[in-house]
């Protein structure tokens, strides 16, 4: 498969296969995915037959990318009429870049495969893994009819799209990962961020929310996980910057 090298070469593809998605799976119009997408209907229809998009084929036959498009088609049926033009624009662009970072860190030559450092082959299978069970929770996210039950099993789904952006990242980064520091601003900022997620974590909603609905008490359970979970992480990277 011949790649993209960024992100003017992959933008059509990745548009061409939202298209599809958005049309077939979620049966959105063709003028409603024309305003998503930031293109006339007409661009749309040359999408959806194939006309358009450079890579399209090759990216729809990716397993670590088709999960990626679903959740993006997930996002923007769920949030279109709240978010305006830019934030979408800006939304594809930067899932386009993470698709590109994956794509960067594929290798489908099994000989290459064998010659890499056996630390990269471990972190690259785990990247597999994150995206095979998002494709997993979206497969389940659209074939439970509950709301709360779709939005446990999207929650899953991005959080491993997530995971696997973050040990992509570090696969490409290799040796170069530059020392992280910030200036007094942002460590004032960082400051407050630490002040707020220790109000939010004080508030459990699975005490003020009483319900027996087992998605739900399992979200909420959820979000006061990752407050906590946010808490930690900021007074850690707080931490380690005092190092």
């Amino acid at each position: 498969m011949k790649k993209p090298k960024n992100i003017e070469q992959i933008l059509p593809g990745i548009r061409s296969l939202l298209a599809k998605e958005l049309i077939n799976i979620h049966k959105v119009s063709k003028a409603d995915v024309s305003k998503i997408l930031g293109v006339s209907p007409a661009a749309v229809t040359q999408y959806t037959n194939n006309k358009r998009g450079s890579f399209a084929e090759d990216l729809g036959k990716n397993k670590q990318i088709t999960p990626i498009i679903a959740i993006l088609a997930e996002h923007f049926v769920n949030k279109t009429k709240k978010e305006g033009e830019f934030r979408r624009n800006m939304t594809i662009i930067e899932t386009s870049e993470n698709i590109l970072s994956i794509l960067k860190n594929q290798n489908n030559d099994k000989n290459e495969i064998k010659n890499t450092d056996p630390n990269t082959k471990l972190l690259q299978d785990r990247v597999d893994t994150e995206l095979h069970e998002a494709k997993i929770s979206l497969e389940m996210a659209n074939k439970i009819e509950d709301e709360f039950g779709k939005l446990l099993f999207r929650g899953i789904a991005t959080d491993s799209i997530r995971h696997a952006e973050i040990v992509s990242q570090i696969i490409r980064s290799g040796n170069t990962i530059n020392k992280f520091q910030l200036d007094k601003k942002l460590k004032k900022i960082l400051k407050q961020m630490i002040e707020e997620e220790e109000d939010a974590s004080e508030q459990s909603l699975i005490k003020i929310v009483k319900t027996k609905h087992p998605a739900v008490r399992t979200l909420l359970q959820s979000v006061d996980q990752d407050e906590i979970k946010h808490k930690k992480m900021l007074k850690s990277l707080s931490r380690h910057l005092n190092d």
